[in-house]
């Protein structure tokens, strides 16, 4: 994880999360790049208890609705993946709420924040297939980010 996105100030959590998002999107099999969507499953490999109470649904079910809306294509072999715009939205997005609360460092629940704040089509459409309910979701993960 290099690159002025990942300027140090991540949690070794959150940049686990992210290096298991690459691995996510490489098992799937179906992008050579890191969507919202993998950066979801990622925290849902990582820290499937965090993201359980955050999303009030079982990760299997999130992971389900992924794959549903995921069609299989070519491996990607190349030592690294880019990040799409959108997922660069959600690193924005982190950045930004940990800053917002005072926070030195990113970790995995601005991270899950930052993907419950960015719109794409395929993690829109697994969320509300998977009976997510995004508003709520913000809010659980904002009230836990600022218990601490």
């Amino acid at each position: 994880m290099s690159g002025s996105k990942f300027s140090g100030n991540y949690t070794d959590g959150a940049r686990r999360a992210v290096v298991l998002a690459q691995e996510e999107s490489r098992a799937m099999m179906h992008d050579a790049y890191i969507a919202p969507e993998h950066l979801l499953l990622g925290l849902l490999h990582a820290y499937p208890n965090t993201v359980q109470t955050a999303l009030g649904v079982w990760p299997d079910e999130v992971r389900d609705a992924i794959m549903r809306f995921a069609s299989a294509g070519p491996q990607d072999t190349s030592e690294s993946l880019p990040f799409t715009r959108m997922s660069l939205e959600v690193l924005k997005a982190a950045q930004r709420t940990a800053r917002e609360l005072h926070s030195d460092h990113v970790g995995i629940k601005h991270l899950l924040f930052g993907v419950l704040s960015v719109h794409s089509d395929r993690l829109d459409r697994a969320l509300v297939a998977a009976g997510v309910d995004r508003d709520s979701a913000q809010t659980r993960v904002m009230a836990a980010l600022t218990r601490g």
